[in-house]
């Protein structure tokens, strides 16, 4: 029988409470109830990770990377740039109600843990990069006109941003109900085809 490596069973207990998270929510799951869903010890779990906030750390990188990979790989399919930012749009909101319960806004407020700023930063840096991609590759197949596809792509994720957070009470909350989903996304698919018109040739 082969031995489970160290990054594996690390792995392990990062998709066990990633799936607790999504369902009951970070803040209602217990170490012992992800230990037991991995029928291991809560000390086995420790030896990991030395308390549950930096396993929800953890598991919200992992969702992230998820999020990221996933609209590169729509970005990189999409034949026009209309059609690609139409797509993250359609995989940000699924990603958005997917993982709800997983308390980011809440986590990015603990500044015990990290730097809230650096994760933002990181996140923003790396969906503008998308975009101007998107916005290059427009430029390149005639679909799109413009000199600075980096300011472009930098002026629509802040956009993109201040619509998700006019919906918020205090700018960081994960507490948003469908309506006011429905309702951000229209705001966005509307932006996304303003941005589109206005670079068009």
């Amino acid at each position: 029988m082969q031995t489970e490596t160290r990054d594996e069973m690390r792995e392990r207990i990062i998709e066990a409470a990633l799936k607790r998270f999504t369902h009951y929510s970070a803040s209602k799951t217990t170490m012992n109830e992800i230990a037991d869903d991995l029928h291991c010890s809560k000390a086995s779990l420790y030896y990991y990770f030395p308390d549950k906030k930096a396993l929800h750390l953890s598991v919200l990188e992992k969702a992230g990377e998820t999020f990221f990979e996933e609209l590169e790989t729509a970005a990189a399919a999409k034949s026009s740039a209309y059609e690609a930012l139409m797509e993250m749009i359609s995989i940000r909101h699924a990603f958005a109600r997917r993982f709800c319960r997983l308390e980011l806004f809440k986590t990015l407020r603990d500044k015990q843990i990290l730097n809230s700023e650096d994760i933002f930063k990181y996140a923003r840096e790396r969906e503008t990069q998308i975009v101007a991609n998107i916005i290059r590759k427009g430029v390149e197949n005639g679909e799109l006109t413009t000199d600075e596809p980096e300011k472009v792509a930098t002026l629509y994720i802040q956009s993109m941003i201040g619509l998700r957070f006019s919906m918020s009470h205090n700018g960081m909350s994960d507490d948003i109900s469908d309506e006011e989903f429905e309702t951000v996304r229209g705001w966005q698919i509307m932006l996304a085809d303003i941005f589109i018109k206005g670079l068009k040739k």
